[in-house]
């Protein structure tokens, strides 16, 4: 009766692993290093920074916000800005009240800040602009 009572408490009695299968089992830790954040310049706007209109805004606060807001606007309505919009965006925008005010609002700050939307040059320097971070 010993014998079996002796061999039913070992069973239940936990295994104490050896040193040696300890350093087997061991499971090293590891760890990928993260990425740090960092925000893309996108093209268009790098190649804006070396324009006459940027130099013209640089020192504007409310030219700068009222682009910031209008940029803004544009992604919430689903436009992407290194895509032309399609006719029916542009219709859904021109219906947009919040739209045209921005619009509005983008224009009258950027003739405060002296810059011309009707001067060809802008226009050309605009238009070279498009041109090049389409390209890109």
């Amino acid at each position: 009766m010993n014998h079996i009572r002796q061999v039913l408490l070992s069973a239940r009695r936990p295994v104490r692993p050896t040193p040696l299968a300890l350093l087997r089992c061991r499971r090293t830790f590891s760890f990928t290093p993260r990425l740090q954040a960092s925000e893309n310049e996108d093209a268009f706007l790098s190649q804006f920074k070396n324009t006459s209109i940027f130099g013209k805004l640089a020192d504007k606060p409310e030219a700068l916000m009222a682009l910031r807001d209008f940029a803004e606007l544009m992604k919430a309505q689903g436009i992407d800005a290194n895509t032309p919009p399609s006719t029916m965006q542009m219709m859904k925008l021109a219906a947009n009240s919040d739209f045209r005010e921005a619009a509005q609002k983008v224009v009258s700050e950027l003739q405060k800040a002296g810059v011309d939307l009707t001067s060809q040059d802008t226009i050309q320097e605009l238009m070279g602009l498009s041109k090049k971070a389409g390209g890109d």
